[in-house]
């Protein structure tokens, strides 16, 4: 009986491993298809005009003044003298400015000596040169914040910690190094945001989970998600007419002759946001399947199903509200502007602008309901193929 047991385990085991290999293989062939067929990019990044920005310190505060406006805001108005720290045609040059700023509080938007500033230099078509204090340099935060994120990442990870920020750099790489390009190339936006996005998550959860049966039933169950997914983005941008031109930046695009596919863009954007939240869930569900699965020998696939939903659905709620408010805190600005103008809510909602974030959040909530059930299904079939149920008495 133990025999069998055993046998039936590596039967399980190498029947997930063939399809994630499977799948990998499909992955990676795509990508180095598209990578090595792409045709060249027809246009080129904007060329830099005779404007350039450069970073600064302040040497001195010559004058300063402020006031509060009738909106509670600060203005301050200050005289600077800066010395150019980029290298360059303007390098140790000394400039006097008049800086005007506006902002909650004196602290946020004055300068002090010592501090640094971003300077934009701009050349009229006379000749001459003028400067413009244009903001504060933030690049000393953002550096001390990234540093925190990844001291307490490995802190509290360790070793898991380490691989998912491995994750996180070759997430800014995929995007920059592959999808860009590729889109810039007139690729179908949709098809590379699948196989880029499929391919780095499948990276992703064997760096976190290693290379076993858990994490194959994860792949198994985030690709079909994830296509779900783009397949319901393409059908509901479809039934609400949605363009892609809802937003500033891609009627920029289009005004500077950028010729991409603005719904496919549009589309791509959703299947990108919701494979961000996708890795977390499939790896969660096939995790909670095997453990119960090793916990208990004996449970059947259904009873492992069945609990291993439990916490799916707690996990599922809490993600579905996540992706809520990721969308309305990044729209703030604009649901108040809309819900000051004057016009009934059903026409607000109706404005693109708006109804790309609605179907973004229910395409995205529509793939997370359905990557629950499916990968506990798949992982509970699985573990319990691996930990068949014993008879009494043997």
């Amino acid at each position: 009986m133990e025999y069998h047991r055993q046998a039936n385990t590596k039967a399980v085991h190498f029947l997930l491993e063939g399809l994630a290999v499977w799948l990998l293989a499909v992955l990676i062939t795509a990508l180095l298809y598209l990578i090595f067929t792409r045709p060249p990019i027809s246009y080129a990044r904007q060329a830099a005009s005779l404007d350039e920005t450069v970073k600064a310190r302040v040497l001195q505060v010559l004058d300063e003044s402020s006031q509060i406006d009738e909106n509670g805001l600060v203005q301050v108005s200050q005289t600077l003298t800066l010395e150019i720290l980029s290298r360059g045609t303007y390098y140790q040059q000394q400039v006097t400015i008049t800086y005007n700023g506006l902002g909650p509080s004196l602290n946020e938007v004055h300068f002090k000596a010592g501090e640094q500033a971003l300077v934009m230099v701009s050349q009229r078509p006379d000749g001459e040169v003028r400067f413009a204090v244009a903001d504060h340099v933030r690049h000393g935060p953002l550096l001390a914040l990234s540093l925190l994120l990844v001291a307490v990442t490995i802190l509290v990870g360790r070793g898991q910690g380490v691989r998912a920020l491995v994750g996180l750099a070759l997430s800014g790489l995929l995007i920059g190094g592959f999808v860009l390009p590729q889109i810039l190339a007139h690729r179908d936006p949709v098809w590379v945001a699948i196989v880029g996005t499929a391919l780095l998550l499948a990276v992703t959860l064997y760096l976190i989970q290693g290379w076993n049966s858990a994490a194959h039933a994860a792949l198994l169950g985030m690709v079909i998600s994830l296509g779900l997914t783009g397949a319901l983005a393409y059908l509901w941008a479809r039934l609400a007419y949605l363009t892609g031109f809802g937003s500033e930046e891609t009627m920029y695009l289009q005004a500077i002759g950028v010729g991409v596919q603005m719904r496919g863009l549009l589309l791509a954007g959703m299947i990108i946001g919701a494979a961000g939240v996708l890795d977390d869930v499939v790896l969660a569900q096939a995790v909670t399947a095997f453990t119960l699965a090793e916990a208990d020998p004996t449970l059947p696939a259904r009873e492992l199903y069945r609990r291993a939903m439990k916490v799916g659905v707690t996990h599922l709620a809490s993600m579905i509200n996540t992706l809520v408010l990721a969308y309305a805190g990044t729209a703030l600005p604009l649901m108040i502007l809309f819900y000051l103008f004057a016009e009934p809510w059903y026409l607000t909602l109706n404005r693109e602008l708006l109804a790309e974030e609605i179907v973004r959040t229910l395409v995205g909530s529509l793939g997370l309901m359905v990557a629950v059930p499916l990968t506990s299904f798949i992982a509970a079939q699985a573990a319990a193929a691996q930990h068949p149920t014993v008879p009494a008495g043997d």
